[in-house]
């Protein structure tokens, strides 16, 4: 029985190659257990990929839900033949998984990463930097927010309320 291609893979330029590593995305897994993945350099197009005798579809499919990176190697240099040789972990996904309960008598630790709740605990200041903007607060009470450019947006009201409030 021959099968048709699968209506996800698109050819990339077959005259690129791609030398070395590139860290990647698991993009789709289909029902037959194809795994399509996007990548740097991938045009935006998923394609088909294999993987290491290490790895089974189980842990590609958790890999492809929470959303991390896997590492792939190209055989021959081919952008259309990728395999993935590991999943790739953080730091933080390390204390995600950790932290599934708090010890009794120690104060919890919130390192939720799924969209619904994260918490900082600092004893100074927490201080948020991206460019030329930052939201920083202190152990005072105070949030300063800095910005070359500052938007305030709200689909209700939007409302300013303190003891006093200076404007300029």
């Amino acid at each position: 029985m021959k099968k048709s291609p699968s209506p996800h893979i698109q050819k990339l330029d077959l005259h690129r190659q791609i030398e070395g590593l590139r860290v990647g995305k698991i993009a789709s897994i289909s029902r037959e257990g194809e795994v399509f993945v996007d990548f740097p350099g991938s045009q935006n197009n998923e394609v088909r990929a294999r993987f290491a005798g290490s790895l089974d579809l189980n842990k590609l499919r958790e890999t492809a839900s929470s959303g991390r990176s896997v590492l792939i190697v190209f055989e021959n240099n081919d952008p259309n033949l990728p395999i993935i040789i590991d999943t790739l972990h953080s730091m933080l996904d390390e204390i995600a998984e950790s932290h599934d309960a708090a010890l009794e008598g120690e104060k919890p630790e919130d390192v939720l990463i799924d969209g619904r709740r994260i918490t900082f605990d600092a004893q100074e200041e927490i201080v948020l930097r991206c460019g030329k903007s930052s939201i920083t607060l202190t152990k005072a009470g105070k949030v300063l927010i800095r910005g070359a450019y500052l938007l305030s947006r709200s689909s209700g009201a939007n409302r300013i309320k303190g003891g006093s409030v200076q404007i300029n």
